[in-house]
């Protein structure tokens, strides 16, 4: 009988934060740990499971934001207009239990640029001010219902 041992996790969530930290770290100071986790996270599933050429399952990460109702996703995936060469990440923002989500398109390129993209230290302050903007967007829509 052959069995599929090839385990893909399109779904990767986390909470990094030690507990006896949560309360006494601000918002920021979270964030500063979770977007740099994520984002290695999503550079070392994509190595593995993104094919260089060609159309793919998109893969993501999903973490939750301190202080806020909201998960925060990093999408990596091919690129509708070139699906053939290029990839595309995204970052989406959504309210917990719900199916709406706020999305922002951030960088396009070959597998292994985005890749690097990811590693870098620079574009954390981007993902960051990304999350924050799209989640204050999430927060406002559902206290006006």
């Amino acid at each position: 009988m052959d069995v599929n041992n090839n385990k893909n996790h399109y779904n990767t969530s986390f909470s990094s934060i030690p507990d006896g930290k949560k309360e006494i770290m601000d918002k920021d100071e979270k964030m500063e740990i979770l977007i740099p986790k994520a984002s290695n996270l999503l550079a070392n599933r994509a190595e593995r499971e993104v094919p260089e050429n060609g159309k793919f399952r998109k893969i993501f990460v999903a973490f939750d934001i301190p202080d806020t109702q909201n998960e925060a996703l990093i999408s990596f995936e091919h690129d509708e207009i070139d699906p053939k060469n290029m990839r595309r990440i995204s970052i989406g923002v959504h309210r917990l239990g719900s199916d709406r989500i706020t999305s922002n398109y951030i960088i396009k390129g070959t597998k292994n640029e985005l890749i690097e993209y990811l590693k870098k230290i620079e574009f954390k302050k981007e993902f960051k001010d990304t999350v924050n903007l799209l989640s204050d967007s999430v927060d406002e829509y559902y206290s006006s219902l």
